[in-house]
């Protein structure tokens, strides 16, 4: 019955665009993957597109009216961390998650796993979403990913939300080149994934996050580990004056509350909101993320 009602919500569903503009081509992947089928609240409706973005096809998830938010999920997630908030925020905001490329149902080309890479793909899916400027959301790699963008486009940032992200090096694993041969991708994947988690957590918690890591391949994350440990965009985000919000968990020993605070310092009138959770705050503590990222976008002049 929840299948049935989100497919007719999905036929139901209408895209919102510019006025005056053809909305973009988009084609329907077909039937929500299973793991996405149990998050989606009932009574509202989604739609996934497959968006040619410059000949390469990214998956989005796509959800509400109004406004513009782009959700960007990090090295071993996909835009399936999402959903609870996509259309969250309607009708004032219109919310897309997006698979990055290699991730999740987008293409996965031979290579161009990079930050710089990433934060290309998203201004140009930007472009073809007919978004002139969008409130941007970003865990962890998908933090840094924004960082890059707002510093290359400010012009296309309305505000910003940092989610478990550093501006600086994020190491993740230490021999990064011998993934996908000759360690397996899905180990070395589950291993991050379980250990972003206080010990102690509850399988069930972190389990739809395992579920995802089929999607991705040894050389995705290969490549945007590597990118990630050359990061650095530490003292350049004085350059950045839209909105911010931060968000850390306490107990979060990769994306630490000083590095969150050190990134706060740097952007003039940054917020700064810490939750007692490891890194995945939307996973252990969703209702307050939900209300946290709700109150920064209903204060957004």
């Amino acid at each position: 019955m929840v299948v049935l009602r989100l497919l007719l919500a999905v036929g139901l569903m209408s895209v919102v665009g510019c006025a005056g503009q053809t909305a973009p081509v988009r084609t329907n992947s077909g039937a929500h993957p299973p793991q996405l089928s149990d998050v989606i609240p009932p009574d509202q409706p989604f739609q996934r597109h497959m968006v040619n973005v410059d000949g390469l096809r990214l998956s989005i998830l796509e959800a509400g009216t109004g406004d513009p938010i782009i959700f960007v999920h990090g090295v071993v997630t996909t835009s399936n961390i999402f959903p609870k908030y996509v259309g969250a925020y309607s009708p004032e905001f219109r919310g897309v998650a997006v698979d990055l490329r290699g991730y999740g149902d987008s293409e996965k080309p031979p290579t161009g796993y990079s930050i710089p890479q990433f934060s290309n793909d998203l201004i140009k899916l930007a472009d073809v979403l007919q978004i002139k400027q969008a409130v941007w959301v970003g865990v962890s790699m998908g933090g840094m990913i924004l960082q890059r963008l707002a510093l290359d486009y400010p012009e296309r940032v309305r505000a910003l939300v940092l989610v478990s992200t550093t501006d600086g090096a994020m190491i993740l694993d230490k021999d990064i080149p011998t993934i996908g041969a000759p360690r397996d991708y899905h180990e070395v994947s589950k291993n991050m994934i379980v250990e972003s988690f206080p010990p102690g957590t509850q399988a069930k918690t972190y389990q739809p996050l395992l579920d995802r890591i089929p999607t991705w391949n040894g050389t995705v994350i290969r490549e945007a580990l590597t990118s990630m440990s050359q990061f650095n965009v530490h003292g350049q985000l004085t350059r950045i004056s839209v909105p911010t919000l931060i968000m850390v968990g306490a107990k979060d020993d990769v994306a630490t509350p000083a590095i969150a605070k050190g990134i706060q310092a740097q952007i003039p009138g940054a917020k700064l909101v810490e939750f007692n959770t490891g890194h995945f705050m939307m996973a252990e503590d969703p209702d307050r993320f939900r209300t946290v990222l709700g109150d920064f976008l209903n204060g957004l002049p």
